[in-house]
């Protein structure tokens, strides 16, 4: 008994599915990289500019500042444990750390974010003796969530990121 054939175009398609996905698996993956990359770069700088208007408002709490020259180095370096306790209730320190003081210890040690507390506008060019800028700088390379790639014949893709991110916040006295 003959049955009949059964068409060969369904056996030259056998592999078809799997040469797609791999043409389309590392584009892929270099999208969720950059969206995944991108995200982190924008949840950092929005950490930052929450620290340091926290630090402006720590500032707005103490009685008797009128100008920058009036504010005492206890109470900069009070605005600056405020803006790294704001870091510390972030994710930008390790969740893994346990309670908030170790957070806090962490975010001293190894981060050392540069915290100025000056009378320049967040523009640049001094802003006058009754304004008072709290200015937050912050290495981001050191908290990378993902690392950076490198791709033949496009090379790094580590130009595009930033190493320093800033946040600035200004009050008026």
């Amino acid at each position: 008994m003959n049955l009949p054939r059964v068409s060969s175009h369904r056996q030259h398609q056998g592999g078809a599915a799997a040469v797609e996905f791999a043409i389309v698996l590392p584009v892929m993956i270099l999208i969720l990289w950059g969206l995944t990359t991108m995200g982190s770069v924008l949840y950092a700088q929005m950490s930052l500019s929450r620290a340091a208007a926290d630090g402006v408002r720590a500032l707005g709490t103490i009685n008797g500042i009128s100008s920058y020259q009036s504010v005492p180095e206890d109470v900069k370096a009070s605005v600056r444990l405020e803006v790294i306790h704001s870091l510390a209730l972030s994710l930008l320190a390790p969740t893994g750390l346990g309670d908030y003081d170790a957070r806090v210890g962490w975010m001293q040690e190894n981060i050392l974010p540069n915290v100025s507390v000056d009378n320049q506008s967040c523009g640049g060019g001094n802003a006058g003796a009754d304004v008072l800028r709290v200015r937050v700088s912050y290495p981001y390379s050191s908290i990378r969530i993902l690392p950076p790639i490198s791709l033949p014949m496009v090379g790094s893709m580590d130009g595009w990121m930033p190493q320093t991110l800033t946040g600035c916040a200004t009050a008026r006295l």
